[in-house]
């Protein structure tokens, strides 16, 4: 089927649920008439052929109808292709299909909108020509359709990016979202919040310099400068792993709030037509060795974010009284790699109890670090990959988005550990985090710990 014939093929749902096109004769007999016009246009989806129809309805009085049918047809197109995309990006991981999402959004019956206007008609009123393509349009406010989000929500799915969830946050939430929720400290909560206030100080003013410039648009990351003005006590590095801590506990938060599953995407999606939308051949191919280069990125950024995490743990932990880096590394082995449990642990490590144990190894905080730390390698690195498939003006348009996927990816490894580290009995290193643990971890010296040593 040539691209113009969406023109005149209404994508909407059957009696059953089903996707199906619909010929519509009127819209296609319309359009046939215009070859007089724009003979070349009609064996291909040009530009000039969209703003031709968009005139007609805007302008012309008598075919304004029978043009905006066609523009309807064409946007069913779109809405679908959006629908397909979130299949195709978290479907698999989040369990759902099409047919869950295309009754959320496919709305239009081709039928006159006097009553009722359909999704589809609502994104053709609003959009604004020379900002965007029409389809982009179409894709952006398809999954951005509030029904859509709540059961993407439910599922677990938030698409937001780290910057944005902070900046819509108001501190006096953090008591409740960190010390409830999360139960973190007092102190934690006090800390989290001073640094959401800098933020926000921050942050929110020069977003509004920006917009007061024309330079208005979504969340982006803080620039370093923005970093140090934040807290210039410690690293901007540091600053941001801070930041990005808080968004995750923020994110989760949310998530369980609106009815879903704390759970994360798959960041294979980075790959998807976000970036560069496979087309062609030579797409694909270029669609499929950045994919193949994101995975080695996300291996190598992981390997180097676990051992330069547990690398400062044990130097923090070497300076206790007594030093306790020995044992701390010596029960990761025994609970990731060999599947004790904790009680059983204890012994073998100096301690008597399991409550020991689990402060030694403060599990939470440390998958957090690695998070923050992975996070922190992982973007520059996809971004370097990204480039291949496509521009740099286009990367940095989604930029924002990328880093809610990356985000969300680093989510989905630290779910799988935490969901793996409650299994009590005969649990194997399976989830990636617990695996790249256990290789990392013997890189570091861990001689035999005699039972009864003490690391109290």
């Amino acid at each position: 089927m040539s691209a113009v014939s969406h023109y005149w093929h209404l994508q909407r749902l059957d009696s059953s649920g089903q996707c199906r096109r619909q010929l519509l004769e009127a819209a296609r007999t319309w359009l046939q008439s215009q070859r007089t016009e724009f003979p070349d246009a009609m064996d291909n989806d040009s530009r000039s052929l969209q703003v031709h129809i968009l005139t007609c309805w805007r302008q012309a009085p008598e075919p304004t109808a029978l043009a905006l049918l066609c523009l309807r047809c064409f946007v069913s197109h779109a809405i679908r292709q959006a629908c397909l995309q979130l299949v195709n990006q978290f479907g698999d991981y989040y369990q759902f299909q099409g047919a869950d999402l295309f009754p959320f959004v496919l709305d239009d019956d081709g039928k006159s909108v006097e009553r009722y206007r359909p999704l589809g008609v609502h994104i053709i009123e609003t959009f604004t020509p020379g900002k965007t393509s029409l389809e982009g349009w179409a894709m952006h406010l398809t999954r951005n359709q509030t029904d859509l989000n709540q059961f993407l929500i439910e599922r677990g799915l938030y698409r937001v990016s780290d910057w944005a969830i902070l900046n819509d946050t108001a501190p006096s939430q953090l008591p409740k979202i960190l010390g409830e929720f999360h139960a973190l400290t007092p102190a934690e909560v006090q800390s989290a919040q001073t640094l959401l206030e800098q933020y926000h100080q921050i942050y929110r003013r020069d977003r509004l310099q920006q917009r007061q410039q024309g330079k208005g648009g979504r969340c982006r990351q803080p620039s370093e400068t923005q970093l140090r003005e934040m807290d210039g006590t410690v690293t901007p590095q540091t600053v941001l792993a801070d930041l990005r801590q808080l968004a995750y506990w923020l994110r989760q938060y949310r998530i369980q709030a609106r009815g879903g599953t704390p759970l994360a995407e798959s960041l294979d999606a980075v790959g998807s037509p976000e970036v560069a939308a496979p087309q062609t051949n030579e797409a694909d191919s270029q669609q499929a060795a950045f994919l193949q280069a994101y995975r080695e990125q996300v291996n190598t950024a992981l390997a180097e974010a676990m051992t330069q995490t547990l690398a400062a743990y044990c130097e923090k932990l070497r300076r206790k009284q007594p030093p306790k880096d020995q044992a701390f590394l010596q029960a990761l082995i025994l609970f990731h790699c060999e599947g004790q449990s904790m009680k059983a642990i204890a012994p073998q490590v100096g301690l008597t109890t399991q409550v020991q144990v689990t402060r030694l190894m403060n599990l939470k905080r440390l998958r957090a670090d690695v998070r923050n730390a992975l996070l922190s390698q992982l973007r520059d690195r996809v971004q370097a990959a990204a480039l291949t498939v496509t521009s740099a003006e286009r990367l940095h348009e989604i930029g924002d988005h990328l880093d809610a996927l990356l985000a969300e990816d680093a989510d989905r490894l630290i779910a799988e550990a935490e969901s793996e580290a409650k299994i009590p009995y005969n649990r194997t290193a399976k989830s990636v985090f617990a695996r790249q643990l256990c290789e990392s971890v013997h890189t570091f010296p861990v001689p035999p710990m005699p039972p009864s040593a003490s690391v109290l």
